[in-house]
């Protein structure tokens, strides 16, 4: 006789905050659960954060495009699903702004939210040059070198956040230009053009939330804003 299958069925629903797309999910399994675990155990940055995009795409019915989602519904997403799988309440060690003393502090996790406020994703940048950006993805992130220093990463965020070059006569697809081409287009920019591009990354949306708490050692209020999934576990 063989054994029932048990937890097959989605149970919940989320939004993806950047398409607003509504999907059905379960929470994970001890399968799911175990791969997150190892990759964990490894401290290899790229295959936790694989293994996160794996756990979704396993627990949300019709899977994921992994090659779409931004950072930010990565993290929401994953923050919504673990909450469903472990609890919806989660204990976080935070510094009190007044005196510096740890306190344990109980966040609920359901009250997490991402604003994507209206984005103007096209930059003028002059001599009839427009700008078309992009949210960079998740898999972009994964996919970048950890032994790279600051700088590299920061330029290789900007070059996954260009999505193509508009002129007169053309729009020009980034995804077909070389890496070193994208390199050599941004190095050419001025710094007014440059900063454009960096307000543009500045304003991305992400995971955040207002933790508000009483001091145990002082009795002093605090509010501090909490942001990233890293900060909510």
């Amino acid at each position: 006789m063989a054994l029932p299958k048990i937890n097959s069925s989605p149970k919940y629903e989320m939004k993806i905050p950047s398409t607003k797309e509504t999907v059905r999910f379960r929470p994970f399994l001890v399968r799911e659960e175990k791969v997150l675990m190892i990759a964990m155990e490894s401290n290899e940055n790229s295959q936790m954060l694989g293994a996160i995009v794996d756990t979704l795409d396993s627990c949300v019915e019709g899977g994921v495009n992994k090659d779409s989602l931004t950072t930010f519904d990565v993290e929401y997403m994953f923050t919504k699903l673990r909450a469903k799988s472990v609890g919806e309440t989660s204990k976080v060690g935070i510094a009190c702004q007044h005196c510096e003393e740890q306190n344990e502090v109980v966040i609920n996790i359901d009250e997490l939210h991402v604003e994507v406020a209206e984005t103007d994703f096209m930059l003028e940048l002059g001599d009839n040059i427009t700008l078309e950006m992009k949210w960079p993805t998740y898999s972009t992130i994964v996919k970048m070198n950890p032994e790279s220093n600051a700088t590299d990463q920061v330029f290789a965020v900007l070059r996954a956040s260009l999505s193509a070059v508009h002129t007169e006569e053309e729009r020009i697809d980034l995804k077909d230009e070389s890496e070193k081409e994208i390199h050599e287009f941004i190095e050419s920019m001025d710094r007014s053009q440059f900063e454009k591009i960096q307000s543009f990354i500045e304003k991305m949306p992400n995971l955040s939330h207002d933790v508000k708490f009483t001091c145990t050692n002082c009795n002093e209020e605090n509010i501090v804003k909490l942001e990233g999934m890293q900060s909510f576990f």
